[in-house]
C-alpha cells in the first residue's frame, strides 16, 4: 500500500505548532487549534466509561476525537475495556482474556448498556468525522492485525490513532498499514527522539512532566510533531494552562468544560 506524506497523515486537527508556540503569552490565547479528545468517552452523571452512551454524549459535546481501551476476548474479539477485569464498571466478574464475547454482551454497565466491541464502536463513528484513539492494552489475545483489518473494513485506517508503548510494537502497526497514525504513550520524556526517529506521529506527555520542564513541548514541536497530554479530570483553569503551555491536544474526562473553554477560545478570536 502507498504511503501517504507525512503533511497528510497529520490531520488538521493535530496541526503543528510554530516553533515557539510555549512561548505564548499568558493572556493570550493560542492561534492555533487545540483537539479535544475524549478521555474514554468522559465522564457524564449515570454513566459508565467506555460505552456507546457515554460515546453519543461526547460527540453531542463537541468531541473531535475519542479515546477508547481496546482488549481482546477469549475467543479472540476485541472490545472495550479500560481495566483487566470486568469488576470495576459492570456487574459482573473476572479477566475480560478469559471470557468469550458472548459471556461479556451479558453483562451490564448500567442503563441497560453493555460491553461494545471495538467494531461497534467504528460503526456509531463511522459517519461523524470523530477520530478514535485507540490505547491498545497489551494481552495474548489480541491480534493487532485485526485491529487494523476492522479499521480497513470501516474505511478508517485515516479515522484512528494508534496508541502505541513501545517501538516494537509502533513497527508492528507500521507493517499491517503504513497509512496509519500514531501516538506514543511514551514511558518517560528519554523516549521522545526514539519514538519520533521510528516515525511516532504524535507524543503524549503527562501534565506533571510538562509542569516541571516547559520546553518539552517545543523540544516535541521542533522534532515536528504535535503534543498531546492526558489531562484526566483536570478542572478548566488546568486546561487553560495547559493550552497556554502550547499542547496541541488535550485527553479529558469533561467534554462538557471541555468543549465551553473551546468556544470560549474561538469566540476571543473572533470565531
Amino acid at each position: 500500500m502507498k504511503r501517504f506524506a507525512h503533511s497528510i497523515l497529520i490531520l488538521a486537527f493535530v496541526e503543528l505548532i510554530p516553533a515557539r508556540a510555549s512561548q505564548a503569552i499568558a493572556s493570550d490565547w493560542p492561534t492555533w487549534s487545540v483537539a479535544f479528545i475524549a478521555h474514554r468517552g468522559g465522564l457524564f452523571p449515570g454513566y459508565q466509561e467506555n460505552t456507546l452512551a457515554a460515546f453519543r454524549l461526547a460527540i453531542e459535546h463537541g468531541a473531535q476525537a475519542i479515546e477508547v481501551d481496546l482488549r481482546g476476548t477469549k475467543d479472540g474479539k476485541i472490545v472495550i475495556m479500560h481495566d483487566e477485569t470486568v469488576d470495576r464498571t459492570t456487574n459482573g466478574h473476572g479477566k475480560v482474556s478469559d471470557q468469550t464475547l458472548a459471556a461479556l454482551k451479558t453483562l451490564d454497565t448500567g442503563l441497560g448498556e453493555r460491553i461494545p466491541t471495538y467494531e461497534e464502536v467504528l460503526q456509531l463513528v463511522a459517519s461523524t468525522g470523530v477520530t478514535l484513539l485507540l490505547d491498545i492494552k497489551q494481552s495474548p489475545v489480541l491480534d493487532k492485525s485485526n485491529v487494523v483489518r476492522l479499521a480497513e473494513k470501516y474505511n478508517a485506517v485515516l479515522n484512528v490513532i494508534v496508541g502505541v508503548r513501545n517501538i516494537e510494537d509502533l513497527r508492528a502497526f507500521q507493517a499491517l498499514n503504513p497509512n496509519l497514525r500514531t501516538l506514543g504513550f511514551i514511558r518517560g520524556v528519554m523516549d521522545i527522539e526514539p519514538f519520533v526517529n521510528a516515525g511516532i506521529n504524535i507524543i503524549r506527555l503527562w501534565p506533571e512532566w510538562i509542569y516541571e520542564d516547559p520546553d518539552l513541548i517545543t523540544k516535541v514541536h521542533r522534532l515536528g510533531r504535535p503534543v498531546w497530554t492526558t489531562a484526566g479530570d483536570a478542572p478548566r483553569e488546568e486546561l487553560e494552562k495547559l493550552i497556554k503551555l502550547g499542547v496541541n491536544g488535550i485527553i479529558s474526562d469533561h467534554p462538557a468544560v471541555m468543549n465551553s473553554l473551546l468556544i470560549d477560545i474561538n469566540k476571543s478570536r473572533g470565531l
